[in-house]
């Protein structure tokens, strides 16, 4: 067996014990409670789900939340890409942005969105507050990974003339690039739910998150634990091909 299969096979037999563990513990618990107010069944639950599949209200609320999310990755990123650059390149800036993004990462996240609501409106309040949760967490991350380069490294490349540009296409970049997959896929996922937690309270319509609302409102737990569900998977599925495609991407800097 090729290393390759063996690693798969390995992540395939977590992935199982995992699932197996959590229904275990899903089905006592439902048992105990023996409410489906409180806590559906298993089966109550995916008879749920198979309805909600075929809701097409679900779908379109789905590409919603979705669309929000691709949104305010992007500019996120792009945000994080200018952040990082120029923190490399220049130590003033990078005092300037720490503490800003420090600050960042301490924000409630109920209560921003509560303002942002006001601010920007039920559907733009997903997408910013979508933003201030996940540039952070990709800038802390990238700026973790590059301190462990030696700054001597640094300081040859000034002493040698290379420019700013050079110095971080030879040396930033290349340390930052094997660490770039997890880190963005890492940031995705948690955008989909910072995404979906704000659209529930903002009420967003034609969204995941309003979708869920609805049946918290309605008391339909087992429908309200059936887009959970829904959610989760579509965060998993989302962190893998956001992390294959990184690798794809950056394989030349292996």
């Amino acid at each position: 067996m090729s290393g390759a299969v063996k690693r798969i096979s390995v992540d395939a037999a977590y992935i199982v014990a995992i699932v197996g563990i959590t229904l275990a513990v899903w089905a006592v618990s439902a048992a105990a409670v023996d409410s489906e107010f409180v806590l559906p069944s298993i089966g109550a639950t995916f008879d749920a789900l198979g309805d909600v599949l075929r809701y097409g209200v679900f779908w379109s609320g789905l590409c919603g939340t979705l669309l929000r999310s691709l949104i305010g990755f992007a500019i996120s990123f792009l945000l994080f890409a200018a952040a990082f650059a120029l923190s490399t390149a220049s130590t003033h800036f990078a005092r300037f942005i720490d503490p800003v993004v420090s600050a960042l990462r301490s924000l409630p996240a109920v209560a921003v969105t509560l303002i942002l609501v006001i601010a920007v409106g039920g559907y733009g309040a997903p997408v910013v507050l979508g933003v201030l949760v996940i540039m952070p967490i990709m800038y802390s991350a990238a700026r973790a990974r590059v301190a462990t380069v030696p700054k001597e490294l640094g300081e040859l490349c000034r002493l040698w003339g290379a420019s700013k540009y050079m110095t971080f296409k030879a040396l930033w970049f290349p340390c930052l690039a094997n660490g770039l997959p997890e880190i963005m896929s890492t940031a995705f996922s948690y955008n989909i739910k910072a995404v979906v937690g704000a659209e529930i309270l903002a009420q967003t319509a034609g969204s995941l998150g309003m979708l869920m609302k609805i049946a918290q409102s309605n008391l339909q737990t087992p429908m309200l634990v059936a887009y959970v569900v829904a959610a989760v998977v579509v965060s998993v599925v989302a962190e893998k091909l956001v992390r294959v495609t990184m690798r794809v991407v950056l394989k030349r800097f292996d």
